[in-house]
């Protein structure tokens, strides 16, 4: 994490803006405030992605939070056509006071450059290419910058893409488990069975109406937890030899069903 931030105080010099990947559905979670100490005058738009996972409301009242005399926000589909159009006219927006300031030195023109930074899973590819519509690829080595930086063009603006990943600052368990739910975070991390008994707790103050999407009651000890995955097993006929209930592939399933949980904010 440490290399990533420096990478990215050494580029903000070359760049006229930041645009921040967020996962919609971890949008406290998936940021790191430190990074509003790397050019604190530089406008960012952060673009919120998953709208079609997030719950659109709840997201809606944390906005806020990300927007002021700066800085803009926007919530997109990226996988929707015409969220290129959406995110290229909030990039004028929160580029207009630095095409207003190249006018009155006669460049009607200027080749504008935004850093694109985000941590795994966000979109971040996926908004390159639907910006640039077409895969990624190289156009441009300008001076100041390595030949490992990649510049994309996307009408007048140019993308940089660089391998460095800004992940977010975890300050507890429940943060990490929070990215693991939406798979940003390896599922490896943490066992498929641990995550059944903290994620359980995090649906309940979260989203409790999930229960009934999972089939699952909800039980505060880890006996009554336990009882609930084997009735699920049960239930779904996930039986091995003699009828034994198969505990391994039903906790699989349920993690993949909350993978796939629409309508959710984890924070």
């Amino acid at each position: 994490m440490a290399k990533a931030f420096n990478d990215i105080k050494d580029k903000q010099d070359i760049v006229d803006c930041f645009i921040v990947l967020l996962d919609g559905r971890v949008p406290l979670s998936s940021y790191n405030d430190e990074f509003d100490k790397i050019g604190p005058r530089k406008p960012r738009l952060f673009v919120f992605t998953k709208s079609d996972y997030t719950n659109i409301d709840k997201l809606n009242k944390l906005l806020p939070k990300f927007e002021n005399e700066y800085d803009m926000s926007i919530v997109v589909n990226l996988k929707k056509t015409q969220s290129r159009k959406r995110i290229l006219d909030k990039l004028e927006q929160v580029l207009f006071n630095k095409r207003e300031k190249d006018k009155k030195k006669g460049l009607l023109k200027p080749r504008l450059r935004c850093f694109v930074i985000g941590m795994p899973n966000v979109g971040k590819s996926t908004m390159i290419n639907l910006l640039a519509q077409a895969k990624k690829t190289r156009v441009a080595n300008f001076a100041g910058t390595t030949r490992s930086l990649q510049w994309i063009a996307a009408g007048e603006i140019q993308l940089l893409d660089t391998p460095g990943i800004l992940m977010p600052k975890l300050l507890n368990q429940r943060d990490a488990l929070k990215l693991v739910a939406t798979g940003a975070i390896k599922a490896e991390v943490v066992s498929d069975l641990d995550f059944y008994y903290e994620i359980i707790n995090l649906i309940n103050k979260h989203a409790p109406e999930k229960f009934d999407e999972l089939g699952i009651k909800y039980c505060d000890d880890e006996i009554g937890k336990y009882n609930e995955l084997i009735k699920y097993t049960k239930n779904k006929n996930l039986l091995i030899k003699n009828g034994q209930p198969d505990i391994n592939k039903a906790l699989k399933i349920i993690r993949q069903q909350i993978l796939n949980f629409t309508n959710i904010i984890w924070d």
